[in-house]
């Protein structure tokens, strides 16, 4: 997730020199995208699968699917993306590709989600950064703009402590604040093939009225990869 179990499934695509297919199975607290939460502070199970091709070509997706207050079990949505990554000789990797991105959030109302963006990456060691444009979103007419950057340190084995910082700007007609950002900070625990995570998560400035599922807060999770 972006911000919790999967920390934005795709910061970072991998450059491994041979094809590998690879895949996560997880649940957490709550599912936020770029700070806000599409759950209303409720918990997720989450999927995913991706595919690392020996040229640097990679394509995958993950499904979310949540139990809304009164309503049954139901997906919450998906994101599928495909594109290239490599590295520089020398320097720093790069990542260049397109996601599709589809929720249908419920609180007191149904309302979705759609867009899709393209991106261009740079990663050097533990540290990525990315930035996403996305026309005709969130509605026609206005297109969004969204920069990361994302590291991670590990002070013992076993140990990992997450960083994002993320800035959106819209340009064109926009009813909600042009510009708006997020953070989010987070502690990893390294099982084997699982682990354990426990990040705090925010964004600014909060829309009027400030309804709960735009307040910050902790994201648990746990991750099984495969």
């Amino acid at each position: 997730m972006k911000a919790g179990l999967i920390a934005a499934l795709v910061l970072m695509a991998p450059t491994a020199a041979w094809a590998q297919l690879s895949g996560t199975v997880g649940v957490a607290s709550d599912y936020r995208l770029r700070g806000f939460s599409l759950t209303d502070g409720r918990g997720v199970v989450t999927a995913s699968a991706n595919y690392d091709d020996a040229s640097g070509a990679y394509a995958g997706g993950s499904v979310v699917g949540h139990d809304p207050t009164g309503r049954s079990p139901r997906v919450l949505g998906y994101q599928i993306y495909a594109g290239l990554a490599g590295r520089f000789t020398g320097g720093p990797g790069w990542d260049v590709g397109v996601s599709r991105v589809e929720y249908r959030p419920y609180f007191d109302r149904e309302y979705s989600i759609g867009y899709t963006q393209a991106y261009v990456g740079l990663s050097q060691g533990p540290v990525s950064g990315r930035i996403s444009v996305a026309p005709d979103y969130p509605r026609d007419g206005t297109t969004t703009a969204y920069a990361e950057l994302n590291g991670a340190l590990q002070p013992a084995d076993g140990w990992r402590v997450t960083g994002h910082v993320g800035a959106l700007r819209r340009f064109g007609f926009a009813r909600t604040p042009r510009s708006r950002y997020d953070v989010a900070v987070g502690v990893v625990r390294e099982l084997g093939r699982a682990e354990a995570s426990l990040t705090f998560v925010g964004a600014t400035p909060r829309p009027d009225p400030h309804m709960s599922f735009t307040r910050p807060g902790l994201v648990a999770g746990l991750a099984v990869f495969f």
